[in-house]
C-alpha cells in the first residue's frame, strides 16, 4: 500500500512544481509530479504504474522510486506506524448530507458540483480528522466515543480522500 503526501502548490517554472510538506516546499520535475498525482488515484503499487502507464509518464518506477525517498510518497508495510507517522488535513469546504441520500457527505466548493461525496465516516475523518495530532490518535478518539477504531477503515478514508483531492497527508512533526 502507497500514499502520496503532501500538497501540490502547483508549478514553479515550465518543468518545475512545487509540493508542500510540513513546513517545507520540495520541488519535482514534471514527470515526478506526474507519478506523484498518479499516486493520489489508488494505494495499490501496481495500480498507480498502471494509471502512469496510462498517462505516458516514462520511466513512473524509477521517479515511484525516488519520490519513496523522498518521503513524498510513502510505501505502508506497518500500518501501525504508518497511521502514528501521519495526519490528515482536510482541503475544501464540507457541503454537508446529500438531500437525495443523506448518509452521504459532500466536500467541495459552494454553488459547484462537489469534488467528493463519500460515507460517513469518512465524512468524519475528513472533517475532524486534522483536530487529532495523527491518524492512529483518531482511531483512539473513535474508540473513546463509543466506536470501534477500525484503522483499515480509517485507510479506505484517507485513499479515497486523496483520490479527490480534498484532503492532503502530511507528516507528523
Amino acid at each position: 500500500m502507497i500514499f502520496p503526501v503532501g500538497h501540490g502548490a502547483g508549478p514553479r517554472a515550465s518543468d518545475q512544481y512545487v509540493v508542500r510538506v510540513g513546513g517545507t516546499a520540495e520541488q519535482l520535475s514534471e514527470a515526478e509530479f506526474g507519478v506523484w498525482v498518479c499516486a493520489h488515484q489508488s494505494a495499490d503499487l501496481d495500480e498507480v504504474l498502471a494509471v502512469c502507464a496510462d498517462a505516458d509518464i516514462e520511466d513512473a518506477g524509477q521517479h515511484l522510486d525516488e519520490l519513496l525517498r523522498r518521503g513524498l510518497v510513502v510505501q505502508v508495510d506497518d500500518v501501525t506506524a504508518f497511521a502514528q507517522q501521519y495526519r490528515l488535513l482536510p482541503l475544501f469546504i464540507g457541503l454537508g448530507n446529500r438531500p437525495d441520500d443523506p448518509q452521504q457527505f459532500a466536500i467541495g466548493l459552494p454553488g459547484l458540483e462537489p469534488l467528493a461525496v463519500v460515507p460517513a465516516t469518512t465524512y468524519e475523518l475528513w472533517q475532524w480528522g486534522w483536530v487529532a495530532p495523527s491518524l492512529w490518535a483518531h482511531c483512539e478518539v473513535l474508540g473513546t466515543i463509543g466506536e470501534r477504531p477500525q484503522l483499515d477503515v480509517v485507510l479506505d478514508g484517507v485513499s479515497a480522500l486523496l483520490s479527490d483531492f480534498v484532503a492532503v497527508l502530511d507528516p507528523v512533526s
